[in-house]
């Protein structure tokens, strides 16, 4: 078997912390890490147009007090070429050369932060909570590793939108387990690095505020539309209540869906004519894993 083609990164993570950590903890936060890490040669993958893979996560150290999460990182290439592009893209960033952010952290801590990061921003959005605290911090990160892998912040984030294709849930799972260890009265920050040199960290409030565990059940949204057109597919005229089926060109044109009316409104045009335009509100069925809404009602407001 050939030898592999590899590069090893260092990876330095500083939970600030006024007790020692409990063992239960830095286990929770290290198998996180494990998952959040094998998504990193994806992302890197994305912004150096090469193909990466994980090829082993290694422990060096582990200091407890503050907790000090000290491991090493290595990545492989499917060919020499990939390798020379990957470093060549590296070595024109900022994380590649010699700056304070590179020397205290790596490229590899600031990808597992970014992700850890966006998947908690991105799972905070869906439940409609948009936690300040995480958002900001979110935002901060963003520009941090915009900065120093020499892309715009659009651009990073749909590199790490697309590095958590697959299970995004076990992604914001793992995500919440490696920043918990910084919540609660006794955590503190987040650090990329061997301490709090770096600056660059998931703070304590957002890792407060970040639930301790992640509810993925399907939610419904309304979306309201003004003067849409509903065309009439099932009908019983002798009740309002069930019975009705519609399309919305504009909006749901491919699946009839359950039609129902306001309170206390009649039906209308709507029971003699094949389309009315009308003011809706469609629900929605919101599934974090699949990224998209499906149509599932509407409810007639008003005729035009």
């Amino acid at each position: 078997m050939a030898d592999q083609i590899t590069y090893t990164f260092p990876l330095a993570f500083y939970y600030e912390s006024k007790l020692p950590v409990p063992i239960d903890e830095i286990v929770k936060s290290l198998l996180a890490l494990e998952k959040l890490a094998a998504k990193v040669p994806l992302l890197l993958g994305e912004l150096s147009g090469t193909k990466i893979d994980l090829h082993s996560l290694k422990v060096e150290k582990i200091e407890s007090g503050s907790l000090k999460e000290l491991l090493e990182m290595s990545i492989s290439f499917l060919s020499e070429e990939d390798k020379t592009k990957f470093k060549a893209w590296l070595k024109g960033t900022k994380m590649g050369q010699a700056t304070k952010v590179a020397a205290l952290g790596g490229l590899a801590s600031l990808a597992v932060l970014l992700i850890a990061s966006q998947a908690i921003t991105t799972y905070d959005t869906f439940t409609k909570t948009d936690t300040p605290s995480i958002q900001a911090n979110h935002n901060v990160i963003i520009n941090i590793g915009a900065d120093a892998t020499g892309v715009s912040a659009e651009r990073l984030t749909k590199a790490i939108d697309a590095s958590m294709t697959g299970d995004k849930k076990k992604v914001v799972t793992a995500a919440l387990n490696f920043v918990s260890p910084a919540a609660g009265e006794n955590g503190g920050g987040l650090y990329l690095g061997k301490d709090k040199e770096s600056g660059i960290a998931f703070s304590h409030q957002a890792a407060t505020d970040a639930p301790a565990q992640a509810d993925f059940r399907v939610r419904d949204v309304e979306h309201r539309y003004e003067k849409t057109e509903v065309v009439i597919k099932v009908l019983d005229r002798d009740k309002v209540e069930s019975g009705w089926k519609a399309i919305l060109p504009t909006v749901a044109a491919e699946k009839r869906l359950p039609l129902y009316f306001a309170d206390g409104m009649a039906p209308g045009k709507a029971a003699t004519e094949e389309s009315v335009f009308a003011d809706v509100i469609v629900t929605y069925a919101q599934d974090f894993n699949k990224g998209s809404m499906i149509p599932k009602s509407v409810l007639i407001q008003r005729i035009y």
